[in-house]
């Protein structure tokens, strides 16, 4: 269990790391994974936002869903995800559907180009993560390889 304890003294980042005991620590690997997500959303092309590109990328993985569905994925409310879900149809990355077993309902499904976009973005992010690991020497390169099954375990551990 993490200990609520900072160090007393800041100065220059250590490679020894305590997950276990140092809020600091805890800290750092929140600020990373944070600094390469947003980095690596940075590449996408367009005026698509994140909160858009995580609607398409939801809609892409599970669709196809209703806007009630696709709030409780994205954790947030629905009148949020309506307006998200306007955008992105105005955008033809998704569109509306009556439900075939009850046309009281629609459902949400990405378009061919909003699977087209989703695949540009994907492939701009991996080039992006590509020329990084390119630049590591092979320990750095070996440590994130090791420690790859363990943030996998991580996201598992808590499923959207």
């Amino acid at each position: 269990m993490l200990v609520a304890s900072r160090s007393a003294v800041s100065g220059p980042r250590s490679d020894a790391v305590d997950l276990a005991h140092s809020v600091d620590d805890v800290d750092r690997l929140r600020v990373v994974l944070i600094r390469v997500a947003r980095r690596i959303r940075s590449r996408a092309h367009g005026d698509i936002t994140p909160s858009q590109l995580a609607v398409l990328g939801t809609v892409i993985n599970h669709q196809p869903l209703t806007n009630g569905q696709i709030a409780e994925h994205e954790h947030v409310r629905p009148p949020t995800s309506s307006k998200i879900v306007d955008a992105l149809e105005r955008a033809g990355l998704v569109e509306r559907r009556a439900d075939p077993a009850d046309r009281r309902c629609v459902q949400i499904t990405a378009t061919a180009a909003g699977h087209a976009y989703a695949d540009e973005v994907r492939a701009a992010g991996r080039t992006w993560i590509a020329e990084q690991i390119d630049s590591l020497d092979g320990a750095d390169i070996s440590a994130i390889e090791q420690a790859l099954p363990a943030l996998e375990r991580l996201l598992a551990a808590d499923p959207d």
